[in-house]
């Protein structure tokens, strides 16, 4: 495992000592190099909870992953480079059921760095591009939406700015967790039909301004524009262009056939 070739994965040339600067231009560098996806359940491949294992997939054969590998690669990347990470679990909420997920459904990162503690997370498609102060009411617009930060007690929440209205994306506390806690949500995530990674073959990326995903048979572009607000286009996809999308805008060539899938998520009981 060499951070050179991860720097060159995120099309970086090095990284300098500890900073507030420094760890923005990492996250902000793979959020916008490594993209969100699930492609190997659809395609009879099993993701190994390991960090060698996810290297090896993220760094060395330029795909992305879960928010168990992309954070999971991210937190190696910050230890290496001499940062005091905490891992933190966090609860996703379901667009349609408004319902959050189970503990560690979702695996975060904060870095404590000149004073204030900083909240990380390359993992999550529609995130934050760069880090965000852990500050109750901060609110902070980036190039992919308008994001903030609200308590209730000793519940964090993080949500999106969707026109007029706020959503909250994910839920969490600050106790703080480590990698192989997460080893079980992890397994979870790759068969349980009430996770949407087992009901829809997803890739989304991150654009400055934008965001590009595959899902199914669909490709959808998303273009930001101020104040949370943004357009959507849909194009459908025949099976056999879907190859040649992954390759040409998403940089991954795949071992094994995919099968498209975007069937709808069964509840949990």
């Amino acid at each position: 495992m060499d951070l050179n070739a991860y720097f060159k994965r995120v099309n970086m040339t090095d990284s300098g000592p500890p900073s507030l600067s420094a760890l923005r231009e990492l996250h902000r560098h793979h959020v916008l190099s490594v993209p969100a996806e699930n492609l190997d359940i659809h395609s009879g491949e099993k993701i190994i909870f390991e960090t060698s294992w996810i290297y090896e997939k993220i760094v060395v054969r330029k795909r992305g992953g879960l928010c168990y590998e992309s954070n999971g690669i991210f937190l190696w990347v910050l230890e290496e480079l001499g940062y005091k990470p905490k891992v933190l679990s966090a609860r996703v909420r379901n667009k349609i059921s408004g319902v959050y997920g189970p503990k560690f459904d979702h695996m975060i990162i904060a870095v404590e760095l000149e004073g204030r503690k900083w909240l990380c997370d390359v993992g999550f498609g529609e995130g934050i591009i760069d880090p965000i102060p852990l500050e109750d009411g901060w609110e902070e617009e980036q190039e992919n939406g308008v994001f903030r930060l609200r308590v209730e007690r000793e519940t964090w929440y993080l949500e999106r700015k969707d026109g007029d209205l706020w959503r909250s994306l994910f839920k969490f506390t600050l106790e703080e967790f480590a990698f192989k806690d997460f080893k079980e949500m992890c397994e979870y995530h790759q068969t349980s039909p009430s996770s949407i990674f087992v009901c829809k073959s997803i890739c989304s990326l991150q654009l400055l301004g934008g965001r590009l995903t595959y899902m199914g048979h669909r490709l959808i572009t998303t273009e930001f524009t101020r104040g949370g607000r943004y357009v959507k286009t849909t194009r459908g996809l025949t099976e056999d262009e879907i190859p040649d999308l992954l390759r040409d805008r998403f940089g991954i060539v795949l071992k094994k056939k995919l099968i498209p899938k975007d069937e709808d998520i069964i509840p949990p009981n």
